[in-house]
């Protein structure tokens, strides 16, 4: 259905396979274009497997990344996108490089021959399709290749050609690795009859638990020889792959002066009026708002609740405001009032950008379609089954059902919620060129359409000047982690922690533009404080209180969450002498449980497969003690994450027979191939020692 269509279409990224990117370059022309920000060819940004790799090199790699996005995005790609594109080629190279290594070992290649059927055979390479796609067809132009490939010595991007043929080469020698390790995945019959019984055998069992909670954590010691031995046994929980930093922080807002209020009280007032004497509403509105949304018809309570009261039942024009609201003021004006529904039923034509459908061939070929359905020659269930782009829609005669507001892309919803009953609308939207038809529309009743102008409050650059010199003069006498404190303290200013962060992380949670922090956390040593950082309307001093170099972790940096582990290890010893105490005699699990003063919970249908109890949560241990034990039989006491358990399996029902099972076995060996990909690479990349010194560059 379309509404699933646009939905997951509207903000849809893709990044495509290694080398998608090339192909954004051969048709842009982009390659000429870049510029490495150091020139110096021995700057490293990392090292993998022993191969050293260049900022330039890498660099280069990320824009690749940049410009793939801007061809999937057209053209507009969010700041935040950045840290995407840079990780997307850090592990592209790491994937090249080790399995690169891999695939000589194993003697994979691939041929000339083998490379020409990928670029001109009967079955081309995905990438090669679709830079060959003619845009009108959307079709794959075989001979457009043909032509490329015979003229390719006068063609400028000859080079950025056979870069791409490389990229081809590798990632079909890659593909032939991971096939032939999947390929040696097998399911043995102990294996299928194990995953069959933890997921068709039941149990039904009474259980009484004694929660952790009972004991009060001032009973129990933890003496530090206690914390040292669980963390030996334990090292492995606390190996982490990356070095990690934490620092502790302190705020200070750039506050705005009386004089700051009293100019934008003056520049708001003067708007207010010149919105009341406008003429031009929308024009008004898209001139002078800081923010700007769609301007769409709002309902009874739809609307802030301030401007339901003062202009939903106003006379159109009236103006409300100026008002203060999340840190801008703003002026409001009635613009329209009409009749509009709450949902709408529609079918659609769509004429994908593929095959022209944002150009004007998409317009004529939708309004030809129109006059052939008017004319009553052809029926829009028909056309729409054999011409429609969204195949869902599509096979049901183009039918999208009722659809309520904002569950289509803004054009499409105008067009639908505007029109009438009866209707052909032609729309334009990213995905094309829709023929709509309003087939039904619910709920009719009164709707607004109000304009909000806004004016964000900012400080002035005297303000900002201000608040910088109270900053440097906090940091001024600062020397340590104590004087910090002290200085804190004295200013009254609140501490904040942010922890885990990596060396190629990009914001710091509640910060503006916060990645130079995190690039000085990096380069500082422990306990140095920080510069002033400018963040939005805030100053922020950082100062560092723990390294974390990837590797074990040392003790000191996880001792409290130990303690708290070895806490509960000391609880569960207690209450699994209450346990025993109480089993002592008794004949059956009501018995224990009087002893104990705790009730019996029945549980039906327990299975291996789902370990979670109701109410509790996921008691892996206990599930595995109850499938391991023999039914009427009072367990021992079991030591699981809530709380000390004691059970009597009741009985236990199946498993159930195998219907199939060739087919069962089949199923079983595709999970395997398709978790043995990320298997392998995972398993690579833990011995490829790599270094990552990307947080000194971005």
């Amino acid at each position: 259905m379309l509404m699933n269509f646009l939905r997951e279409r509207a903000g849809f990224i893709i990044i495509g396979f290694i080398g998608l990117a090339i192909i954004a370059f051969i048709l842009s022309d982009v390659f000429n274009a870049s510029r490495p920000f150091l020139q110096d060819e021995n700057s490293k940004v990392g090292e993998i497997a022993g191969q050293s790799i260049s900022y330039k090199d890498f660099n280069g790699r990320v824009e690749q990344n940049m410009e793939a996005m801007k061809q999937q995005m057209g053209g507009n790609v969010p700041p935040q996108m950045a840290g995407y594109a840079q990780e997307q080629a850090w592990n592209q190279m790491i994937q090249e490089i080790v399995f690169k290594k891999q695939t000589e070992r194993a003697g994979i290649e691939v041929s000339d021959p083998e490379l020409n059927d990928m670029v001109m055979g009967n079955n081309p390479d995905p990438q090669v399709k679709r830079l060959f796609t003619n845009q009108q067809t959307g079709e794959f132009d075989r001979q457009a290749i043909r032509n490329f490939i015979n003229n390719l010595d006068q063609n400028p991007a000859k080079n950025q050609w056979i870069d791409f043929e490389n990229n081809l080469r590798t990632n079909r020698s890659i593909q032939k690795y991971i096939n032939m390790v999947s390929g040696a995945m097998y399911a043995t019959t102990l294996e299928i009859n194990q995953l069959n019984t933890s997921n068709t055998k039941l149990a039904n069992a009474r259980v009484v638990l004694l929660p952790y909670s009972t004991v009060a954590d001032a009973s129990v010691k933890v003496e530090q020889s206690d914390i040292e031995k669980y963390y030996n046994d334990n090292k492995y929980k606390y190996k982490q792959k990356q070095n990690q930093r934490t620092i502790e922080y302190v705020v200070m807002d750039v506050v705005p002066s009386k004089e700051d209020t009293a100019a934008a009280l003056k520049d708001i007032d003067k708007l207010a009026a010149d919105f009341r004497a406008a003429t031009q509403d929308s024009l008004f509105y898209m001139a002078n708002a800081d923010t700007k949304m769609p301007l769409s018809y709002m309902k009874k309570t739809q609307l802030d609740p301030k401007l339901d009261t003062a202009l939903f039942n106003a006379p159109i024009g009236t103006v409300y405001g100026p008002y203060f609201e999340n840190n801008a003021y703003k002026v409001a004006k009635l613009l329209s009032v009409k009749n509009v529904p709450d949902s709408v039923k529609a079918r659609h034509i769509l004429i994908g950008s593929q095959k022209g459908g944002l150009t004007p061939t998409g317009l004529a070929e939708a309004d030809s379609l129109k006059k052939l359905i008017q004319s009553g020659k052809a029926s829009f269930a028909d056309l729409a089954k054999t011409k429609s782009d969204d195949t869902g829609s599509g096979s049901k005669g183009g039918d999208l059902g009722y659809f309520g507001r904002n569950m289509m892309v803004p054009q499409f919803e105008q067009a639908a919620f505007n029109g009438k009953p009866g209707e052909l609308v032609v729309v334009q939207t990213q995905f094309g060129t829709h023929l709509i038809e309003i087939q039904d529309q619910k709920n009719v009743s009164k709707a607004v359409q109000v304009a909000v102008v806004d004016r964000t409050f900012s400080p002035s650059q005297n303000s900002r000047q201000a608040a910088f010199a109270k900053a440097n003069n906090f940091v001024a006498g600062i020397k340590d982690s104590k004087s910090f404190t002290e200085a804190t303290e004295k200013a009254k200013l609140a501490k904040r922690i942010s922890d885990n962060l990596s060396a190629t992380g990009s914001e710091i949670p509640g910060l503006e533009t916060s990645r130079k922090i995190v690039q000085w956390a990096f380069e500082a040593e422990k306990n140095d404080v920080s510069e002033v950082f400018e963040s939005g309307d805030k100053y922020v001093v950082a100062h560092l209180i723990q390294i974390r170099d990837k590797g074990y972790v040392p003790l000191e940096y996880v001792k409290p969450e130990i303690e708290v582990a070895v806490r509960q290890q000391k609880k569960a010893e207690q209450l699994a002498e209450k346990v025993k105490s109480a089993s002592n005699g008794a004949s059956s699990i009501d018995a224990v449980a009087g002893k104990l003063s705790a009730p019996v919970q029945p549980f039906q249908g327990l299975s291996f497969g789902n370990p979670v109890i109701d109410g509790v949560g996921m008691e892996q241990k206990l599930f595995g003690t109850i499938f391991g034990s023999q039914a009427g039989k009072v367990s021992k006491p079991v030591a699981g994450e809530k709380g000390v358990f004691v059970f009597v399996v009741d009985n236990f029902t199946g498993p159930a027979p195998i219907a199939d099972v060739k087919s069962f076995r089949r199923s079983v060996e595709m999970m395997q191939k398709q978790s043995s990909a990320a298997g392998t690479f995972e398993a690579l990349q833990d011995k490829a020692n790599i270094v990552d010194n990307r947080g000194k560059f971005y």
